[in-house]
């Protein structure tokens, strides 16, 4: 842990010096350095995914995500930042934001603090939908205006180098739209959407060991009125759990809150999230963070079941 301490902080102190250094340069040598500053920071998001401490990481990506910014402000175009800037917004609006607002409310019973926490954390992933936007705009101008207006056609046009970019824009879509569904423009992006990661599954549906079946987990959870199908939810379940082997956490939460949730099947509710508790972290290091979040998520919505179902499990059991 203390080598992890040193090399963010050698990152950190490295970002800066560089900046300092940037505003002296001449345009190549400037547009070189930003490259190698982004490059840094990007290594480093492999850092964060592995670590074991959340709180250690949450303290250290508000630096990345505006050290990105102030970096796309003098290199626009640089695709690679744009990505780095879309994913980390989104992953620590889901990761940190998000599951404040989850604590708020079940743990604490703040629904004003939960409403804050929601509001901030939507706003962070559309932030970060626009930076993919930005990012995948500079291969396909105008795509952005004909995903608006032909979603299904529009995609058409992307091809597997782009699947990540894709994932990620999708991913943060979906999540500003979860968590706004009060707000009709969101809402009505749904079909763009589905389209969009349609098409990443398409090109690859082995991208991140079963990442995009999770994803479909929870988009096929919302209501059958704005396309949902549990069916479909379940069966990128199975197919999620079976390409990680199931060695990743979220799929089993995804299913439980998306699915068995929505039905107030409890005895489904808690046998995930007890599968999701017999991952282990340090069986795949390189989602080992993603893991210990997903395994204290579980943990709580356990703890606070009876606030989640209106009948107590001894009395679902007792009619069955």
């Amino acid at each position: 842990m203390e080598c992890l301490v040193e090399r963010i902080g050698s990152m950190v102190k490295y970002g800066l010096l560089l900046l300092a250094a940037v505003s002296t340069m001449g345009c190549s040598i400037k547009s070189m350095a930003i490259n190698t500053i982004g490059e840094t920071f990007a290594e480093g998001s492999n850092v964060f995914a592995s670590d074991e401490d959340p709180e250690l990481v949450r303290d250290a990506l508000p630096f990345t995500l505006k050290m990105f910014e102030m970096l796309l402000e003098s290199s626009p175009e640089n695709r690679g930042m744009l990505l780095q800037a879309c994913s980390t917004f989104s992953q620590y609006a889901v990761a940190f934001v998000a599951a404040d607002a989850e604590v708020a409310e079940l743990a604490d019973y703040d629904y004003s603090a939960a409403d804050v926490h929601k509001t901030r954390a939507r706003r962070m992933n559309v932030r970060a939908r626009n930076y993919c936007l930005r990012r995948i705009e500079l291969d396909y101008p105008g795509l952005t205006s004909r995903l608006q207006e032909a979603p299904e056609t529009a995609v058409s046009e992307l091809g597997v180098e782009d699947v990540e970019t894709v994932y990620w824009l999708g991913g943060s879509w979906a999540m500003a739209i979860s968590l706004g569904l009060g707000e009709p423009a969101l809402v009505a992006d749904i079909p763009v959407v589905n389209a969009l990661m349609a098409r990443a599954l398409e090109l690859d549906e082995d991208f991140n060991r079963g990442a995009l079946h999770t994803a479909f987990i929870t988009l096929e959870s919302l209501p059958e009125v704005l396309g949902g199908s549990q069916e479909r939810a379940r069966a990128h379940f199975r197919r999620a759990v079976e390409l990680s082997e199931g060695l990743d956490a979220s799929p089993y939460l995804s299913l439980a809150t998306g699915v068995s949730l929505a039905n107030q099947d409890r005895a489904e509710f808690e046998s995930l999230l007890e599968s999701a508790l017999a991952v282990d972290p340090d069986d795949e290091g390189s989602i080992r963070l993603a893991n210990v979040l997903s395994r204290r998520r579980a943990t709580l919505l356990l703890d606070h079941a009876d606030e989640l179902f209106e009948e107590p499990l001894e009395e679902v059991e007792d009619e069955r």
